[in-house]
């Protein structure tokens, strides 16, 4: 069978390691999934495994540590996370390895020196804990905190345990080791005088703040050899003011690879601009491709991009045109495990798309498990397994939306008899119209990837422009129902004027009926309220946001609301908060602060106060079918993670 995306599937070398492609599963945080004293939990290993299985040519583990007592990752007396500390792990460790080699994919274990001063909240609200870095200085998460200066003897106990823990990495078969030297953790913290005010022999000048981290690169050397390959993960240049610039990033590759550091795994940014090594939906396909581009024609090394490569032409066009030798995916195995097959085959068509989301990181920071949005097999890939039900049932889905749509999927898959209603002509529901901006293109991806996965299902019948009734279900006769109706938008609001005042929906927005206004006011500074306002700024209008909160944006993921807040300052627009909106009439939108009452002239406005469900069949629902299941909006308005969740988890077990 011909190979499709050639260049993107061919043999890379790393060393003298030979990998069977050129797709890296990117380092994933995965805390909660920490076994018994720091070892990989049977979930964990399931969770590798399954990526594993889809066909990638290595995989980078989420971030380990090389010691959990000289910075306060013990919490009575077990690590956090997965700690390379002591070779009796080698039994647990191994199983991992082996698991992985079983797919013809290779493994390297990405260790940490560090947090220093970001380390996590849910460590710092500990009692007592004395959070470290290379000076003193407030932590990220909390700056009424204040780090400590770390010692001489910690940092050389932190140098010595990078070299045991890369020989345990060895002994455990792992193929070799990615030092986490990026984002502003310990190592860049070191590295840069942003956050390094030391006055010793490991601050100050350019060679003593690298010297952490080349002893910690020579200790390695020295206990596991030459030939055990060490990746290095290095962010080119910060993005933010007193941060790394490119040609200290270039300097820096240079050093490592004088070290004898084996390849190089480069992004951009930090903690402070999360919306760089974490790049939301808002940042372009191949964000920080040109962080790959400055580093290659300086060193011999291979060198890995990231940010947002989970696009398999794109991969492909990267090796060819030799701007990187390897492409590191991350959230994109998430969605889809089965991603590298699935393009090598021919079938990029069926890979299910990343969001850009982050409900992955934001499970994380909530002290849950990680998981995926758009799959909600992710991290639990035993338990939520799909399985045949053991016997058929009439399934009657109503709403045709992602909730709808995922409930229709399931249930045929299991061998039910599903019929899919849907009142308009077309599937989909609110995806058709928050995809529609150009910067929320992988949603119209995931809308195409959802109606491609019912296409030819057995067991699915699926009907259009067909509204259902009371008399609609009682004919049917369902024995279960999935009520996937739904909401809309809230065009109405105990605001004084507002019944004689022309207000728009965001919806209408993205589905181009905007009037000719150069002036907007968008009442509601939620995510879609700031949404639209930017898109409406790209249009060139001139747009001001009032919310009554303290905040705005306040329901995204931090990267996703730091990129967006980013953008609506690009463009000016103006954001009120803390701000009611007191009255209304055609052209003036009466707003009242702190400051006093003002008047906001605007030639349109727009109401982004949220969604209200829309639920009126539940009763009949409940009186004719066994079983009935409300879910998406339908429940509560939320995201799609949400619809996706209650779709499947509901559909798996009827």
């Amino acid at each position: 069978m011909a190979v499709h995306y050639p260049n993107l599937f061919q043999p890379g070398s790393i060393g003298k390691l030979t990998l069977k492609n050129r797709l890296v599963m990117a380092p994933m945080g995965t805390p909660s999934l920490t076994g018994w004293r720091g070892t990989f939990s049977d979930r964990l290993m399931d969770y590798y495994e399954r990526r594993a299985q889809g066909g990638v040519g290595l995989i980078i583990t989420g971030v380990c540590l090389i010691n959990s007592k000289v910075e306060p990752w013990e919490s009575d007396g077990e690590p956090s996370l997965v700690t390379f500390d002591a070779p009796w792990k080698v039994r647990n460790f191994i199983q991992l390895t082996e698991r992985v080699h079983d797919h013809g994919a290779k493994i390297f274990a990405q260790l940490t020196g560090g947090f220093g001063r970001v380390l996590p909240k849910r460590i710092l609200n500990k009692p007592g804990v004395e959070p470290i870095a290379p000076s003193v200085m407030p932590t990220f998460w909390r700056p009424e905190i204040m780090t400590r200066e770390m010692r001489l003897d910690e940092i050389q106990e932190l140098v010595e345990s990078c070299g045991r823990a890369a020989l345990v990495a060895q002994m455990s078969g792992f193929d070799g080791i990615e030092l986490h030297g990026h984002e502003g953790y310990l190592l860049d913290q070191f590295m840069t005088p942003l956050w390094n005010q030391r006055t010793d022999q490991y601050g100050g000048s350019y060679e003593n703040r690298m010297r952490f981290a080349l002893e910690c690169i020579a200790n390695i050397k020295k206990a596991v050899g030459d030939d055990f390959p060490i990746c290095y993960r290095i962010g080119i240049e910060h993005k933010l003011p007193g941060g790394r610039e490119r040609a200290e990033g270039i300097r820096i590759a240079q050093d490592l690879e004088t070290a004898g550091v084996s390849v190089l795994h480069v992004d951009a940014g930090s903690y402070d601009n999360w919306h760089w090594p974490h790049p939301p939906l808002y940042q372009p396909p191949g964000c920080m491709v040109d962080m790959a581009a400055t580093v290659r024609p300086f060193v011999a090394l291979p060198v890995m991009t990231v940010g947002r490569l989970g696009y398999p032409a794109l991969a492909d066009r990267i090796v060819k045109e030799g701007t990187a030798d390897f492409v590191a995916i991350g959230r994109p195995l998430l969605a889809d495990p089965d991603f590298a097959d699935k393009a090598r085959h021919g079938r990029a068509q069926d890979i299910v798309p990343c969001i850009g989301c982050h409900e992955c990181m934001h499970r994380m920071h909530m002290n849950q498990s990680i998981s995926c949005a758009v799959n909600p097999e992710c991290g639990d890939e035993v338990r939520l397994k799909l399985t045949k039900a053991e016997c058929s049932k009439k399934v009657m889905v109503i709403g045709g939306g992602v909730a709808g749509m995922e409930a229709a999927r399931v249930c045929a898959l299991r061998g039910h008899q599903v019929s899919l209603y849907e009142k308009s002509g077309q599937l989909g529901g609110v995806l058709n119209i928050a995809g529609a901006s150009e910067f929320k293109k992988d949603l119209s991806d995931l809308l195409a990837c959802k109606l491609r996965q019912l296409e030819g299902l057995a067991g699915l019948s699926v009907v259009t422009n067909a509204e259902v009734s009371e008399a609609t279900i009682k004919a049917e006769k369902p024995e279960v129902i999935f009520l996937a109706t739904g909401s809309r938008p809230i065009s109405r609001a105990p605001i004084a004027g507002m019944e004689g005042t022309p207000v728009i929906m965001p919806d209408d927005i993205y589905q181009g009926e905007l009037p000719d206004a150069l002036k907007v006011v968008v009442i509601g500074g939620g995510a879609v309220g700031c949404e639209a306002a930017w898109h409406m700024a790209l249009e060139g209008k001139g747009v001001t946001i009032v919310e009554m909160l303290p905040q705005v944006a306040g329901d995204l993921f931090m990267a996703n609301r730091g990129m967006l807040l980013q953008e609506l300052e690009r463009y000016s627009v103006r954001i009120l908060t803390s701000t009611m909106v007191t009255s209304l009439a055609p052209g003036r939108v009466q707003v009242s602060n702190q400051q006093g009452d003002t008047t906001l002239e605007t030639e349109a406005i727009v109401l982004a106060i949220g969604r209200r469900s829309e639920n009126a069949l539940a009763q009949v629902a409940r009186e004719t079918a066994e079983d009935v299941y409300v879910i998406g909006d339908s429940l509560a308005p939320r995201k799609i993670k949400d619809a996706i969740w209650e779709a499947y988890k509901f559909g798996r077990v009827v």
